[in-house]
């Protein structure tokens, strides 16, 4: 039995090889043909990568017939990709050159329908970087969004966010995690997104309706989070990363390992994070139970061969987040809150206390791509279970009694097939689809929603046309969803049996054509729809938080929305300008509006609260975005970056729509140094961000004024490991972000942050 093992791995190793042939080449610098060292050369379609040699030359083995993508890119240089043929799995020889990109970078996307440069894409798709977290002090990955244009975040505290696009945030903004959407409870205010940096590579936001690639609810865009690409060959890495902030008292902590052999790669990540209250008024005053405390871990195999890739991936998360509850906010003579409940008992301001949300995630995911000769399919499934309980004040326990207990069970498939290539046109057909179920958990005080399922099938068709400096694209889209809900009756609540279902054809238009050698012009007109959530066809109750009775409507009918974008972009060696304009129209859009009326408290009979009412209206969102990029050939180590922003949203009737994100200009100095003292490939940023008056209001909506921030980062290696120190709001500035559920409140947002951020490599 002993030389039985072997003898079977042989013959696996040899049928798994047989076929197959190798890609090598070199990768050069296209301005002087100097050897690029260290390069990363990825095959999309294996999910499997090398690197670059100090001579340029790099190999992959294990290659077989077909047709696939080859990715390069270089810190410093604009990434490139390929898309290559290996006929009757013969050896081939695929040389690259990388042009020098300083500062601008031509990002590759993987959100588009098409694997694309950036300039090649008929819709503008933002690239952020996760590795900018440490550059930007960014407590959370969703602190990073606001660098994109158009895009900013609904905060409750600095530690609670969902992204808004364009004016349109909640359920209207599909996230997408490892290809598949994460479905977590965050219809309500209070509720958080729930994403972290685990694994992940980088972000990619669309920017307005993507219904067609990614299914309903994607009416104002999506963020969409990439995986970490696997090791190179041969290779295994590890890297360890820590931060430390002086506001939040806190500290993250990240150490990933990968490796990868000739067909067969793995990886695994933790995560913990451990924040306090935050300051504001010069580091004098806490806002009480603004806190967090987070771990988690992620784990993925991947296995290659002739016939495509497959990765299968595990993530586990758990969160505590504090809730500064509406009903203790009770304020001094000079302004400052007097939580009594909270601040009597604490000791330690990072200890979790009631009222607090618990979130944990478990999920499941597998990634396939399979080779078909000319064509390929890529399939997804997933499956995830995202448990939310909410823990309210009791006189004497820390953690209190549990008000809501819900658990969110969601399983979805996406199969797409690329179909053979004819000429310059190339086509995309597949189905997508989603099963969902909400269910209350027994011992909770109440329910906020009830109990449902919900079940998604759509079907699309996309293509791409590509004519010499002219790109046009179109698909259109076909989705049902079916919606049970359990009835429910108590002495306090009353929900209905309900069964609905909603469809919706969509569709979409674009093109990118190359005017000449400077100009270039994007323009698209695409349709989305999304289903009334649980929440605001069921809700009829008070919700602590925000110390208010919600009532929704069974009735709501779907919204659908048609979107028209412009956008140019005029490039010289000098200087990058870009403007983009849109035009949102959204049918049956719901919002939730004050009655100015009160009701009695649900929870507490004989207590009058505030009623408010979800409304469903025509609206309409319109708005302008623009960026300025300067980076001098004749200064190779410096550049400034401008960006400005605005949008109006109004209701049918001409009134506003309620949290609409404040006119913004960003303007950052970047300097690229060789070093500072001992620190090699420095750097320092110097920025401001300006929110201007807010006046754009809804009824009874509180104006915001205008603020400016003052920002700056320095940084840089001391050999293998990288350090920066960075600041955020340097000056204290006492303001009102216009996005924050607080400013109700008249709590001012966070002041001064110094953060000091440690990554080195693992040496493993």
């Amino acid at each position: 039995m002993k030389n039985v093992y072997p003898s079977l791995f042989f013959l696996f190793t040899t049928l798994i090889s047989f076929g197959q042939s190798q890609i090598q080449g070199t990768v050069k610098n296209a301005t002087d043909q100097a050897p690029v060292d260290g390069a990363i050369i990825y095959v999309v379609e294996l999910d499997k990568g090398a690197v670059s040699n100090a001579q340029g030359q790099y190999s992959l083995n294990g290659i077989g017939a077909g047709s696939y993508h080859l990715q390069v890119s270089y810190l410093g240089f604009a990434p490139v990709i390929k898309e290559v043929s290996i006929i009757n799995a013969k050896d081939d020889t695929i040389d690259f050159e990388l042009s020098p990109r300083p500062f601008v970078m031509d990002e590759i996307v993987v959100s588009s329908a098409f694997l694309d440069e950036q300039r090649d894409n008929v819709y503008k798709i933002d690239v952020l970087n996760k590795d900018n977290m440490q550059r930007e002090g960014a407590v959370t990955i969703m602190d990073m969004i606001e660098d994109v244009l158009g895009v900013d975040a609904v905060t409750t505290g600095p530690l609670v966010s969902r992204p808004v696009i364009r004016g349109l945030s909640g359920n209207r903004v599909l996230t997408v995690v490892d290809g598949s959407r994460f479905e977590t409870q965050q219809w309500d205010d209070e509720h958080g997104l729930g994403v972290n940096e685990l694994g992940v590579d980088h972000i990619e936001i669309i920017k307005g309706p993507a219904s067609l690639l990614y299914g309903p609810e994607a009416i104002g865009g999506v963020i969409r989070l990439v995986e970490e690409k696997p090791a190179a060959v041969g290779t295994r890495e590890g890297q360890a990363s820590a931060t430390l902030f002086s506001n939040n008292l806190g500290a993250r902590a990240n150490v990933g390992v990968k490796e990868a052999k000739e067909n067969f790669n793995w990886g695994v990540n933790a995560l913990g994070r451990l924040l306090s209250d935050y300051f504001y008024n010069g580091y004098d005053f806490r806002v009480p139970n603004t806190r967090l405390m987070e771990y988690g871990g992620k784990a993925y195999a991947g296995v290659n061969g002739k016939w495509g890739s497959t990765k299968l991936s595990y993530l586990f998360n758990k969160a505590y987040y504090g809730i500064l509850d509406g009903k203790d906010i009770v304020k001094d003579e000079d302004g400052r809150i007097v939580n009594i409940d909270s601040l009597e008992k604490e000791k330690f301001p990072m200890e979790i206390e009631a009222p607090f949300h618990a979130v944990t995630d478990n999920r499941i995911s597998s990634k396939t791509t399979l080779l078909t000769g000319a064509s390929k399919i890529d399939a997804v499934l997933s499956y995830q279970n995202n448990h939310r309980s909410e823990n309210e004040e009791l006189s004497g326990h820390k953690k209190g009694y549990t008000y809501v207990d819900m658990v969110l069970q969601t399983a979805t498939y996406d199969v797409k097939w690329h179909l053979p290539k004819m000429e310059n046109l190339e086509t995309i057909v597949g189905i997508q689809g989603m099963f969902q179920k909400n269910k209350n958990q027994p011992g909770a005080e109440t329910l906020l929603v009830p109990d449902a399922s919900i079940r998604d099938f759509g079907f699309l068709a996309v293509a791409k046309y590509n004519l010499s400096g002219l790109m046009l694209s179109a698909g259109a889209r076909y989705d049902k969803r079916w919606l049970e809900a359990q009835p429910y009756q108590d002495e306090f609540l009353t929900f209905p049996d309900v069964s609905r279902d909603y469809d919706n054809l969509s569709y979409s238009v674009g093109l990118n054509y190359n005017l000449n050698d400077a100009l270039q012009l994007r323009s698209s007109f695409a349709s989305g729809y999304r289903a009334p959530n649980l929440n605001e066809l069921f809700a009829n109750g008070f919700k602590l938080e925000s110390q208010r009775f919600e009532r929704g409507n069974i009735d709501f009918e779907k919204e659908y929305n048609n979107q028209l974008d412009v956008s140019i972009t005029y490039t010289q060696a000098d200087l990058t300008l870009e403007g983009a304009a849109f035009l949102n129209s959204i049918h049956n859009f719901i919002y939730l509006a004050p009655t100015g009326e009160t009701v009695e408290n649900n929870l507490e009979p004989g207590e009058e609260v505030p009623l408010y009412d979800f409304l469903q209206e025509d609206a309409e969102i319109k708005g302008f975005e623009a960026s300025l990029d300067i980076h001098p050939s004749s200064i190779a180590w410096g550049h400034l970056v401008s960006r400005f922003s605005t949008l109006t949203g109004k209701l049918k009737d001409d009134s506003y729509l309620p949290m609409m994100s404040p006119t913004r200009l960003y303007n950052t100095m970047y300097l690229n140094l060789d070093h500072i003292s001992r620190l090699e490939d420095a750097f320092i940023d110097i920025g401001t961000e300006t929110a201007f008056k807010q006046a754009q209001t809804a009824e009874n909506e509180m104006n915001t004024p205008a603020y400016t921030l003052l920002n700056a980062a320095l940084g840089g290696h001391i050999k293998k490991t990288e350090i920066i120190l960075s600041a955020h709001n340097i000056l204290d500035k006492a303001y009102l972000d216009h996005m924050s559920r607080f400013r109700s409140y008249e709590i001012i947002s966070p002041g001064l942050n110094i953060s000091l951020s440690v990554k080195m490599p693992l040496d493993i």
